[in-house]
Parts: C-alpha cells; sequence; structure tokens
C-alpha cells in the first residue's frame, strides 16, 4: 500500500489517505513507468475543496486539467463536488466527477479531501448514520453516493457504517453556537 496525500500538508489540519496502487490481476504494481500513473484501488469518495487555508472559499470552481503538473485546464468542478480517484502521480491525481456531470481531468492534492464532516441542520446540527443519530461534525468516509444518500464510514467511535443524507457532508466542523459542543476527538479543523 502507498500512502498518497488527500491533502495539502500546508492546509490546516491536512488529511492523509493510504490508496492502494495496484496493477492488472490486483497485484502490487511497480511505480509507473514514466508518461503513465498507477490506478488507485481504493473505494472513498474525495471531496472537491476550493477553500485556502483559512478554510475560506478561495475557488467556487476548481480547475482540472488533461494531465498532472497542471497541463490544459478541460473542465472545472464547483466546491463541494464528490469525485472518485482514478490514478496518482505524486501530488497530482485524476478523478472523475460523481456529481454535477462526470468530468474527468488532474488536480492538485491540495484541492481534495478524503476524510469529510457530516453536519445537519441548526439547531444542534446533529445527523444520522444507518438511521441513527451522531453528533454534528462526525468525521467520516464516503465510500458511495446515491441521489441524495451517501454511504459512509465514520472514523471516531462508535464506528458505523452506513447511508447519511448527502446534503449533510461539509468540509468544515459545525461553526458557531448553534451547533453545541463538538467531542474534543473531532475538533481539528482542515
Amino acid at each position: 500500500m502507498t500512502p498518497v496525500r488527500v491533502a495539502s500538508a500546508a492546509a490546516a489540519g491536512a488529511l492523509l489517505v493510504a490508496l492502494a496502487v495496484h496493477g492488472l490481476g490486483g497485484s502490487s504494481a511497480a511505480p509507473a513507468t514514466m508518461g503513465t500513473a498507477p490506478v488507485v484501488d481504493d473505494p472513498r469518495l474525495v471531496l472537491v475543496s476550493g477553500r485556502d487555508d483559512h478554510g475560506m472559499v478561495a475557488l467556487d470552481q476548481v480547475p482540472l486539467y488533461d494531465a498532472p503538473e497542471g497541463g490544459h485546464r478541460v473542465a472545472t468542478v464547483h466546491d463541494g463536488t464528490l469525485a472518485e480517484v482514478l490514478a496518482v502521480d505524486g501530488q497530482w491525481l485524476q478523478v472523475r466527477a460523481v456529481e454535477g456531470g462526470s468530468q474527468i481531468g488532474w488536480i492538485d492534492d491540495f484541492h481534495l479531501r478524503g476524510e469529510v464532516r457530516l453536519v445537519g441542520a441548526a439547531p444542534g446540527c446533529a445527523t444520522t448514520v444507518a438511521g441513527r443519530p451522531r453528533q454534528g461534525g462526525t468525521l467520516v468516509v464516503v465510500r458511495e453516493l446515491r441521489q441524495d444518500k451517501v454511504w459512509v464510514e465514520t472514523v471516531t467511535p462508535p464506528v458505523t457504517k452506513g447511508w447519511a443524507p448527502r446534503a449533510d457532508v461539509q468540509e468544515l466542523p459545525p461553526q458557531g453556537e448553534h451547533c453545541g459542543d463538538i467531542p474534543p476527538e473531532d475538533r481539528h479543523a482542515h
């Protein structure tokens, strides 16, 4: 398994995502040869982020490029779009948007989040996973999107897997006094 950054180390609360790189038949492959990128074998979806190091939206539309290192812009995706990772080349990942169209392109890992928060409506900001209540700000990994629901795994105990509302998927924990206290293990910001 090769660790690959999915959030910039420069970004506050950078996230690391372990993505298994494999060859044909599912066996581990040697590093990619020049001009090719390894294929990713990790079922998680990532969140495209246009936020800066302070959590403020800097890019409402995040560019996708035809090659790593920012070749020619081929598309843009909206901040907060879920995408699947297709390939990895250093800090550049090839993604396909799974909502808002199926744009494909390369993006710097600074603009991707492998773990996100579930934040329900105020007051309280509580949400549900598999029909069970969870506190607003619960840290999760998104595995699948189906219409208005996402299949998630909670990162903090108690670990729960199940469907949650897509509308509750956010990059940042609940903000302000309207959501109550955030558990200590969930207080690190992105």
